[in-house]
């Protein structure tokens, strides 16, 4: 999409990146240097880390002004993001309805949403769906202006312009496939990653936030793309028949949801794998792959940053729901030898595993 904003928008956003980008590069950085000379061997324990961070760091102003600035981008962001999205509305809308009719988003008003839905993700004001813009919002403007330049989490300063996605699509173990299901589509980043992988093979993108699966069919028609069908609903309840798929896939979702729901996810993937298919999963790593450091920097966004089951989830056994889930030949990795993205890839059996034999 071809946003024009006005100057003071446009500039209020792009402070907002360079803020995170100076408090990640600069603030960020140094506390980590501090605290590494100051506790050559760390303990490994999550509540020893941050006990350990908190008592090293506890007069460092490098780490209050970073923990500080990272809370206060995180919480202007919206503030800035909404009215400069508000200001080109009739050109957002127009551009939203571009898509003929037969390609325009097909709502399920029965969509009961899991409960977890309802939390501010990354403090977006009444989450995902708050906003009838919030898709363009987020995609063309908070992520444009500001996590490119200025990283956020786990994607350190500069990492965003990283195509961490393709890496994760790529990382699928056949050529092409019958069928692609992915889970959380949002605005599409991820599934158009999928189409360029695996050109040919048709992608079911599953969401329940409207204004970014409207923002997805748009982008997609801009761009030409097709074989994609975006689908409203539940990805604990897609509706999709049985074994509908030979891959079910997902991006940065996980840490998003409790123990409860990741395995709700994982019985819902099993069912539409057909035997034989694949699961692929890109996500943060596990806390215990970080350094201590990095840790409690991950850790402190459960309170601080609207992710209110991080901690949960990247303390989980992730291979270990997916064998109790059914699935077999599970692997986990970090791409390139790092940990983002931190690729999740297992197997439907092409038999029940009691029948299995040599």
């Amino acid at each position: 999409m071809d946003i024009r904003l006005r100057q003071a928008h446009r500039a209020g956003l792009e402070f907002l990146g360079s803020t995170q980008k100076f408090s990640g590069g600069v603030l960020q950085a140094t506390a980590r240097r501090e605290y590494d000379e100051a506790v050559p061997v760390p303990p490994t324990a999550l509540d020893e880390r941050r006990a350990s961070v908190a008592q090293v760091l506890a007069d460092s102003p490098a780490w209050a002004f970073d923990r500080f600035l990272t809370r206060w981008v995180a919480e202007e962001v919206y503030v800035r993001a909404l009215p400069a999205v508000e200001s080109i509305r009739p050109t957002v809308e127009a551009w939203l309805a571009s898509p003929p009719p037969g390609r325009q988003l097909v709502e399920d008003p029965d969509v009961v949403p899991p409960q977890y839905w309802e939390n501010e993700f990354h403090l977006t004001p009444g989450g995902w769906n708050g906003h009838d813009l919030m898709g363009p919002a987020i995609t063309e403007l908070v992520f444009h202006y500001v996590l490119v330049p200025g990283g956020v989490g786990a994607v350190r300063t500069g990492q965003a312009r990283k195509d961490h996605r393709a890496t994760v699509a790529r990382a699928a173990h056949r050529e092409s496939y019958r069928h692609i299901v992915e889970f959380g589509a949002s605005s599409g980043r991820y599934t158009f990653a999928l189409t360029k992988a695996y050109p040919g093979s048709p992608v079911t993108a599953v969401d329940l936030a409207v204004s970014s699966l409207r923002h997805g069919i748009a982008t997609a028609q801009a761009r030409g793309i097709e074989g994609i069908e975006w689908r409203h609903a539940d990805i604990e309840h897609t509706g999709l028949p049985d074994g509908t798929a030979d891959l079910v896939t997902m991006f940065s979702l996980f840490h998003e949801v409790p123990d409860a729901g990741a395995e709700a996810i994982l019985a819902e993937a099993f069912r539409l794998l057909e035997p034989g298919g694949e699961f692929l999963l890109g996500e943060v790593a596990p806390y215990d792959r970080h350094s201590a450091f990095d840790a409690v920097v991950l850790d402190w966004e459960t309170e601080n940053r609207g992710e209110p089951y991080w901690r949960e989830a990247l303390g989980r056994d992730l291979v270990g729901m997916l064998e109790r889930a059914g699935f077999v030949d599970v692997t986990s990795y970090g791409a390139d030898g790092g940990v983002f993205p931190w690729i999740t890839h297992a197997v439907k059996p092409d038999r029940p595993q009691q029948d299995r034999t040599t």
